[in-house]
């Protein structure tokens, strides 16, 4: 039997044949050789997962195929004993780029460094 759409098993809400997928190496950002970056795209939405690790950045896809979104998290260094306003800020992260049929390609930015991508399109499949 073909697989038409999303695995029920995996919790998977929208089928893979409508989104469409790019993957690649993420160079710099201290992420180490062979750190893995993975957009997917879902319609006017897609999901960035720097890394492939734990920070998926959320945001919209134009109709030109440009693309943005951030995340704002507590900082890594938050001190549950600290006193009020000693707090470091927000770490804020966002990825900005254009997308086709080809590939994706963007620059992921941290507080900490900067990294341009190029992921290119990959095709559906069940398995990561």
């Amino acid at each position: 039997m073909a697989l038409a759409g999303c695995l029920t098993a995996a919790g998977c809400i929208v089928p893979i044949t409508v989104q469409t997928r790019y993957a690649g190496d993420l160079s710099g950002c201290a992420t180490g050789p062979g750190a893995r970056a993975t957009l997917v795209r879902i319609g006017d939405h897609f999901s960035f997962a720097p890394a492939d690790g734990v920070l998926v950045i959320s945001g919209t896809v134009a109709p030109d195929g440009g693309f943005s979104g951030s995340l704002v998290t507590n900082s890594a260094r938050h001190d549950p004993q600290s006193r009020p306003g000693t707090e470091p800020p927000p770490f804020t992260v966002t990825v900005t780029g254009h997308l086709d049929d080809e590939a994706a390609a963007g620059t992921y930015v941290t507080p900490r460094c900067t990294a341009t991508f190029h992921l290119p399109h990959i095709g559906a499949s069940v398995l990561p």
